[in-house]
Formats: C-alpha cells, structure tokens, sequence
C-alpha cells in the first residue's frame, strides 16, 4: 500500500539556504625553471653548477630559490630579491650575451640576496622565474664601482 501523503504536515522546499563555499584567495606563488639554463657563459669563465659547488654556492642558492618560492612576484621584487632590467643588458654593460633559445623580448631580471655581488640571472613569464645564468661575479649587469 502506498502511504497517505496527504495528512502529513506541507513541507515546501526553502529557496537559498544552502550556504556558498567562500572562495579562498590563492596567492600565485613563484616558481622557478632550469629549462634555458646555459652553462657556457660567461666565454672566459663559464659558470656552471659544478664550479657553484665547488665555491660552496649551491646551499645559498637553493636557500634562496625555497625563500622566494613562498612569496608572489610582486612581493619578491617590492622586497629588492628580485631586481627587473626588462630589456637584456647592453653590450658593453654585460659579459653575457642572449642564448638563441630563449624568447625575444623577455623580462630580464636577476635573483638578488644571495650575498655579495651574487646573482642569478634569467627572465620572469607570469609567476615563473626562468634561471638562465649563474653569475657570481656581477657579471650579467657590469656597473661601477661605489664607494672606493
């Protein structure tokens, strides 16, 4: 037998009480790509991930790389880590030259803190921060002296 509906109380269906997941604000984070890396330059002395090794670099930098990958890009370049050119040095300011590889027109920038006159260079897309060249020697950008 089917049950009698219709001595049980109206039960209407209420309209938009379901509470609505909040969005959570997600912050896009840094992260880092080898995939133009170039071990060849600068053509006097190449920097290479073994010669980091050897002068004891690689922990600074992988310290480094883990610090700026908790923060947004925004965040790493008001806080002076990453310092943007823009444009590829010029000649005359650079013992670098572009590697045919990477696109034209790209954000040149370096990764800054590392100590002293260490830098990593590469170039920013969106959130992702391309090394292209070790350079521990501020090589990428030559600039004068200060305060000598």
């Amino acid at each position: 037998m089917s049950k009698n509906r219709s001595q049980q109380p109206n039960r209407k269906r209420t309209v938009n009480v379901r509470e609505e997941r909040k969005a959570i604000n997600v912050r896009e984070l840094l992260t880092f790509s080898f995939k133009d890396f170039d071990q060849t330059q600068p053509k006097k002395s190449p920097e290479t991930l073994r010669v980091w090794s050897d002068k004891g670099l690689l922990p600074k930098l992988f310290d480094r790389l883990m610090h700026l990958a908790n923060l947004t890009r925004s965040e790493a370049v008001n806080e002076g880590q990453i310092q943007q050119y823009g444009q590829f040095p010029d000649k005359d300011k650079t013992e670098f030259s572009i590697p045919s590889h990477v696109p034209l027109g790209a954000n040149w920038s370096v990764i800054k803190k590392l100590g002293g006159k260490i830098r990593v260079a590469g170039y920013l897309i969106d959130n992702t921060f391309y090394i292209v060249f070790l350079d521990s020697e501020h090589k990428f950008f030559l600039s004068k002296l200060k305060h000598t």
